[in-house]
């Protein structure tokens, strides 16, 4: 019965929550140009579709499973959650999707290590932050002065760990110029991982403590081996 009530909890939750955005959507026929139908169009078409893999994976679920999903503070924060706790239980994903667990544990992944870089800020923040335009932003992201994530919106978070109280921290846009990997996710967890070649210190502490140089070697170190 407990098993019962807790499913169908989140399922309610996950269901009202992206039904609830399907209704807010405009309409296609609202947009004025056919491009922003079109998006209206396929965001209502994906979220019916990600109720409907929603309610089939909370079903599989256990009691504390869906518990710990629905004590996240964010409705993606609570999808992760539930999607991290059944992959590696085999609770039957690849009956969802045969790629479902793979995505589950590279979302896990991703959201720790933005914890571990000390969160993120968007655009606007960083703009703020530096006291320049959203455009000089993406200008400094665009040349490698500045590390981006995309948000799967169309726009960038910054992982904090980057920036000293006078902005980004001095170096840094040759560490990341150095570098022979290009996804921004595997240069940050290279940037925050502990290096031998500097004796046990992270890229950025590097950097932090004036090593800039070394810093620099190890960055463009990563990928030689993939080359």
């Amino acid at each position: 019965m407990v098993n019962s009530k807790v499913k169908d909890l989140m399922r309610s939750k996950l269901s009202a929550s992206a039904l609830g955005r399907i209704s807010s959507l405009p309409s296609p026929s609202a947009g004025n140009r056919p491009a922003d139908r079109a998006q209206q169009a396929l965001a209502q078409a994906f979220l019916k579709r990600s109720v409907k893999m929603l309610e089939r994976v909370s079903s599989s679920a256990s009691p504390e499973a869906l518990k710990s999903a629905l004590s996240a503070s964010t409705d993606a924060g609570g999808v992760a959650s539930l999607l991290s706790d059944l992959a590696p239980l085999d609770a039957a994903l690849s009956a969802v999707d045969p790629f479902l667990e793979a995505m589950a544990r590279g979302a896990v992944v991703k959201r720790e290590l933005l914890i571990s870089a000390g969160g993120v800020l968007t655009s606007s923040q960083v703009s703020s932050a530096l006291g320049i335009t959203r455009q000089a932003v993406d200008k400094r992201r665009a040349r490698r002065a500045l590390l981006a994530v995309p948000n799967g919106s169309g726009d960038y978070l910054y992982p904090v760990c980057q920036f000293a109280l006078d902005g980004a921290i001095p170096g840094f846009e040759q560490v990341l110029r150095a570098f022979q990997i290009r996804n921004p996710w595997t240069q940050l967890s290279a940037l925050i991982a502990s290096a031998p070649a500097l004796g046990g210190k992270t890229i950025l502490e590097a950097l932090k403590s004036g090593d800039i140089e070394r810093a620099i070697t190890v960055a463009a170190s990563f990928g030689e081996q993939a080359a």
